[in-house]
């Protein structure tokens, strides 16, 4: 008889938050692309900084969601939660925090977090 592999609980938010990154860095590499090409590229900055964003919480939301299936709209909210605590670092870090995007961050982190999240556990 085979010994049953026993994951950790966090292993769906450690992927998740790998992945989240990972599609973050790449929106970001290729928003900053076509922002080179362009001369509105300082007005523009941050629209592709929030698309960044929304586009690494969802897929690390949907990636732990696919991996746990179940409770998709709370593991999405806390994957969603966990991935916006670096760029709040970072606004913190380069003295950002006097903005309206240090409250609206979190939000957009948490609510695309939570849309991949259930995502991830209705996915076939």
């Amino acid at each position: 008889m085979r010994k049953r592999k026993h994951n950790s609980a966090l292993t769906p938010y450690a992927a998740g938050l790998i992945l989240g990154y990972a599609a973050a860095i790449l929106v970001s590499a290729g928003a900053a692309l076509l922002l080179s090409f362009t001369d509105t590229a300082s007005k523009t900055a941050g629209a592709a900084a929030v698309l960044a964003l929304s586009i690494g919480s969802f897929v690390c939301g949907r990636t732990a969601g696919a991996m746990r299936r179940r409770n998709g709209l709370k593991t999405g909210a806390l994957c969603g939660l966990l991935f916006s605590v670096l760029p709040i670092i970072l606004s913190l870090i380069f003295r950002l925090f006097g903005t309206v995007m240090l409250i609206i961050k979190p939000i957009l982190c948490i609510a695309f977090g939570a849309v991949g999240g259930v995502a991830g556990v209705n996915k076939e």
